[in-house]
């Protein structure tokens, strides 16, 4: 049996809103995502911004940056940098000592370039989110709204002209300011046949550094961690979708029990 804790997420935004979806030949050359004719924020946007906040929420409380090291008993909480190749940035990043250069991942698999004779721990965000090989504890939803999109212009100004440059008018949608999109945020509190339970090291069988993160630090019960890492966090973002240097892209999100 699951044991699951359900919360109501509500996002209203704030500005002006895009996450672009699928062009559409009939359409305009820049539309926003879609599920029927209804407008939605995708559920791997809303992830990816959340894991983003996570990200950065375990950096500033636990890393000092004066002397570029996690606090005492703390390393553990230190995120991955989530994916196969590193940018040159991201890699200064893991030199910094910011992120993990390695992908949580299982098992841990003796192989050249891999793991060798190294385990690799889960990083918290993973273990909530998920990684290579893994399931996490949240399942992050789709988040649906009543609204259709509006159409505008973007162009090009033509520098010694100062007029619009010829051919660069094209149409783009957009959703309105104060819109409202809700979803249904899922968290697993027990998986009697798996043997798991939020807050606790998994009982995992193969090779792997496994969470080590909560063996380290016996604070970390379920409810501490819906209230600090998911709740409190999903509510800190305040940025989502695209062209945010034109004014778009303030939103505002509530958590709250369903």
């Amino acid at each position: 049996m699951i044991k699951e804790r359900k919360f109501q997420v509500e996002m209203k935004t704030l500005e002006p809103f895009r996450i672009g979806g699928k062009p559409d030949p009939m359409g305009a050359d820049n539309p926003v995502a879609v599920v029927g004719s209804n407008v939605v924020v995708p559920g791997s946007s809303l992830k990816g911004a959340y894991r983003n906040a996570l990200e950065r929420y375990l950096i500033d409380q636990y890393y000092d940056r004066g002397e570029r090291k996690w606090l005492k008993g703390k390393a553990s909480l230190q995120p991955c940098m989530a994916g196969t190749k590193l940018s040159k940035d991201e890699a200064t990043l893991v030199e910094q000592g910011l992120y993990r250069g390695q992908a949580c991942h299982y098992p841990c698999v003796r192989r050249r370039n891999r793991c060798g004779d190294e385990q690799h721990e889960v990083c918290p965000v993973c273990y909530l989110l998920g990684a290579q090989g893994l399931v996490g504890f949240v399942r992050v939803p789709f988040l649906m709204s009543e609204v259709s999109a509006s159409e505008l212009y973007s162009a090009r100004m033509d520098r010694a002209m100062g007029t619009v440059a010829e051919g660069t008018n094209r149409p783009y949608e957009l959703v309105p300011h104060e819109s409202t999109f809700r979803g249904t945020l899922y968290v697993t509190l027990e998986d009697d046949v798996l043997g798991w339970k939020l807050g606790e090291p998994r009982p995992l069988q193969d090779r792997t550094g496994g969470d080590v993160w909560l063996e380290a630090d016996g604070t970390w019960t379920a409810d501490k961690i819906i209230d600090e890492l998911i709740v409190k966090v999903l509510q800190s973002v305040t940025l989502l979708g695209g062209y945010k240097s034109k004014g778009f892209g303030r939103v505002e999100i509530k958590v709250t029990p369903a």
